[in-house]
């Protein structure tokens, strides 16, 4: 599938996203329902690193931890891959939602928070990209990974979709892509001159 609107990849993009591909793909039946959504990245993040430092092609070396550290915020993504240079420079980050929120049944905050979290930080995963919170404004494609852990895809889909339409119609929808539970989609920072990101969605049916 095309998408014309797409900046030029990334140079380690296609690398990273083999590494997210593949460690689903390994690690799909160990993700459990119901548990903390911590716990269930947390096992991806040891599958990500292990494939990332020892089973890339042509020598490269891509790590992956949890928990980014934001010099200029106190949020955190979930996930992030970098490289082993002197900087460890990082070149992806990727958020983990579960579908649905913590103890509740539909209600999800993949898009934007319902409402203002404690400390008055937001929770949304694409608006925290949207307003800067996550990732860098010089890394314009990042990911989430969602855990669905009830109704279907198409429904969440839907659901997720008619939001952005509601509270950012300006950004594109997600997209299905040729991989199986996999999405694209484009989005405007709310600072507009930072332009525009890509995110690359992964979503795990746990039921």
């Amino acid at each position: 599938m095309k998408f014309d609107f797409i900046s030029p990849s990334h140079k380690y993009l296609n690398d990273v996203l083999y590494i997210i591909r593949q460690g689903i793909t390994e690690k799909k039946t160990h993700l459990k329902k119901g548990l903390r959504e911590g716990l269930n990245t947390q096992t991806l993040v040891d599958t990500f690193n292990i494939i990332g430092t020892s089973r890339l092609d042509n020598k490269k070396w891509i790590g992956v931890q949890k928990e980014h550290e934001n010099i200029s915020s106190t949020a955190r993504e979930d996930i992030y891959f970098y490289l082993n240079d002197d900087n460890y420079t990082r070149i992806f980050y990727a958020e983990a939602k579960r579908l649905p929120k913590y103890k509740t049944l539909k209600d999800e905050e993949y898009v934007i928070s319902d409402n203002l979290g404690p400390n008055n930080k937001t929770s949304g995963g694409i608006e925290r990209y949207k307003v800067a919170i996550h990732g860098r404004d010089d890394i314009k494609k990042n990911g989430m990974i969602a855990f669905v852990e009830n109704q279907s895809i198409i429904e969440w889909l839907k659901l997720v979709n008619d939001k952005i339409s509601k509270f950012y119609p300006d950004d594109s929808l997600l997209l299905k892509c040729d991989n199986e539970h996999e999405f694209i989609s484009t989005h405007k920072y709310d600072d507009e001159s930072k332009g525009i990101f890509e995110m690359h969605h992964f979503w795990i049916p746990l039921f």
